[in-house]
């Protein structure tokens, strides 16, 4: 395993100083695969430390691993900011995502680096800090706008 794994960096050297497009487990969809060109690599870090604070299932794991082997990522083990930095990349570029967890990985690597954080295409126009604790609830919240051009922001 550890000589695949320097395999692997040894080939991602070759990235360094590069803009990287930081894909997360909740940016598994192709709205930033679209940046991916010559000068930006789009990465995935696979973290267990994190997965196992998320509490995810096998069948969440999997659903991410399949979801990751069609997309034009680079898919990295090891600990998100440890990995990124290692990277050195001239500009990271991720997906807004509500999750305080991806929120706080992205406020430290600000620190360090030039963060560009973009927004999707809504489906649905929630305001920000409404945090769901069962799907009826968001629903009732949402299909007001949820079949509407642009999740309803043109409305």
């Amino acid at each position: 395993m550890k000589s695949y794994q320097r395999v692997y960096f040894h080939i991602l050297e070759q990235t360094v100083a590069r803009e990287i497009i930081w894909i997360h487990d909740k940016a598994l969809n192709s709205f930033l695969v679209q940046a991916i060109n010559d000068k930006a690599k789009a990465i995935f870090v696979w973290d267990d430390e994190y997965f196992k604070t998320r509490s995810y299932s096998l069948k969440r794991l999997v659903f991410i691993y399949e979801t990751l082997c069609q997309m034009p990522v680079d898919v990295i083990k090891g600990q998100t900011i440890e990995i990124i930095r290692s990277l050195s990349p001239s500009k990271i570029t991720t997906l807004y995502v509500a999750d305080t967890k991806i929120k706080e990985i992205i406020q430290h690597l600000t620190k360090n680096f030039d963060v560009e954080v973009v927004r999707s295409h809504p489906f649905v126009k929630i305001p920000d800090g409404y945090e769901f604790r069962r799907f009826f609830k968001y629903w009732d919240k949402a299909k007001k706008t949820a079949f509407l051009r642009n999740g309803g922001e043109d409305a």
